[in-house]
């Protein structure tokens, strides 16, 4: 275990009084009287604390702005500086150090400069002075030697400036109008109407085949619910009619148990008339009953064609809602939404963009190359990526993934050949979080003679590193 004992820094721990402004992501401003280089006490009793605002430092009339990001420490009020720049972090740092060694001050909520008048100092030199310039001055073979060598130095930078910058433009390939590309895919509308639903949000996964966005038409409204209400009708109709078919069932019924009754219990001289009305009954032709058949039979009839209308009218009702279902914009790919252009209820017409969805492939630059140059490049090319992260110049790995011939409005009016550019370090994750989509990056795709000598010096350096 080790332990280190550091002295506290006091730039951060004591506080000043001097006015500074906070515009706030909603329009309000705030003022804070009392404040370090670590942070401030969030003034009010607001639960709601702001995690981004502009920063406004009132000097000699004058505002000094710039971004802040805050971040609550505690379970107190106290927010403090996140993710300052270091030009920004030196600007409140000279404030701050000014107003504690009291070459500034708060006057009337404005931060001025106190300056101390002094007496005039003449220009010319006194004899002493002449006299003291003069002593112990280096002789001139020292100086003229000094001039050599400063003029040595001055061309040697001038030298490696100029053919450094000689060697890069003639080792490289410059791909121009570069610019990050995510796979993004717009989704329109298939036919004209309202809509209904919003059915994902910004940044909601999707399958594909999920609904994105439901539209309606009127007519299309207005026949399904003609349809619904027609088959509820049928529906109710068949119903009746299976009802009074069981109840002409059962009386068909009990008059054949009667009839049967009357064979087993007859006198052996109406024993055969018994069996003759059964057989008659049962035969449907008997005159007694004739009434009964024919309402049994009629409303069979009826059961039989309400049921054929009742499956028409159903397959209608399915094609209406496939029509229906047709309007609806669906998700073609899996992917990310990244943008909803439409609002609940709003009339869009035929091929309108309604959502666009990002996909699962990887972001990639994207450029454009003279055509005079196509046969500098080639697939899998290595090409430096430069983009400016945190207001920094970053360097990364690409690789030439596609070259195709044409014209891209978009990059250049003229033909040429589009560069598109990959990124085997980053992730499809990593990509989308660090690489924005239409991230302006500067290509440059190095020559092969180029690559080669830069990994024979590499060889070179490391063989003596080691």
């Amino acid at each position: 275990m080790k332990i280190r004992h550091e002295r506290p820094m006091s730039d951060l721990s004591f506080e000043v009084r001097a006015p500074l402004g906070l515009e706030l992501a909603t329009g309000e401003t705030v003022t804070i009287a009392n404040w370090s280089l670590d942070g401030f006490q969030f003034p009010g009793d607001s639960d709601v604390l702001p995690k981004e605002a502009t920063l406004s430092i009132p000097f000699q009339g004058v505002d000094i702005r710039f971004p802040v990001k805050l971040e609550r420490k505690g379970k107190d009020r106290f927010l403090t500086f996140e993710g300052l720049t270091g030009r920004q972090r030196e600007t409140l740092a000279v404030f701050y150090r000014s107003l504690l060694s009291g070459r500034m001050a708060s006057t009337e909520e404005v931060i001025t400069s106190l300056d101390t008048p002094v007496d005039l100092v003449p220009m010319e030199e006194t004899e002493e002075e002449k006299e003291v310039a003069t002593a112990g001055k280096s002789p001139r073979s020292l100086r003229a030697l000094f001039s050599v060598v400063l003029y040595l130095v001055l061309a040697a930078v001038i030298f490696w400036t100029l053919g450094s910058g000689i060697y890069g433009r003639i080792s490289t390939v410059d791909i121009h109008n570069a610019r990050v590309e995510a796979p993004l895919v717009n989704h329109a509308a298939a036919q004209g109407g309202f809509v209904s639903e919003i059915a994902v949000s910004v940044g909601d996964t999707v399958s594909a085949g999920d609904i994105l966005v439901r539209i309606i038409t009127p007519e299309g409204e207005a026949a399904i619910a003609d349809v619904r209400a027609r088959i509820t009708s049928i529906e109710q109709r068949l119903g009746d009619a299976i009802l009074r078919e069981a109840r002409l069932a059962a009386r068909l019924a009990q008059e054949r148990l009667d009839l049967v009754a009357a064979v087993l219990f007859a006198a052996p001289s109406t024993e055969q008339r018994a069996r003759e009305a059964l057989e008659a009954f049962d035969g449907r032709w008997s005159a007694d009953h004739m009434d009964l058949f024919e309402a049994h039979a009629a409303t069979l009839r009826e059961i039989d064609s309400t049921e054929d209308e009742l499956r028409r009218l159903r397959r209608e009702r399915g094609r209406i809602g496939e029509a229906r279902e047709a309007l609806h914009v669906m998700a073609t790919e899996d992917g990310i939404v990244r943008n909803i252009d439409v609002l609940l209820g709003q009339f869009v017409a035929r091929s309108t963009l309604v959502a666009t969805v990002e996909g699962t492939q990887a972001r990639q630059a994207r450029g454009w190359l003279d055509q005079s140059m196509a046969a500098s490049v080639h697939l899998g090319m290595e090409v430096d990526v430069t983009i400016n992260a945190g207001g920094g110049r970053e360097r990364i790995a690409g690789q030439i993934s596609d070259l195709q011939a044409g014209i891209d409005p978009e990059l250049s009016p003229e033909f040429g050949m589009i560069v598109t550019v990959a990124f085997p370090d980053y992730s499809v994750e990593d990509a989308r979080e660090q690489l924005p989509h239409l991230m302006p990056v500067q290509l440059e795709a190095q020559r092969a003679w180029a690559a080669r000598f830069s990994d024979r010096i590499d060889s070179i350096t490391g063989f003596f590193g080691g």
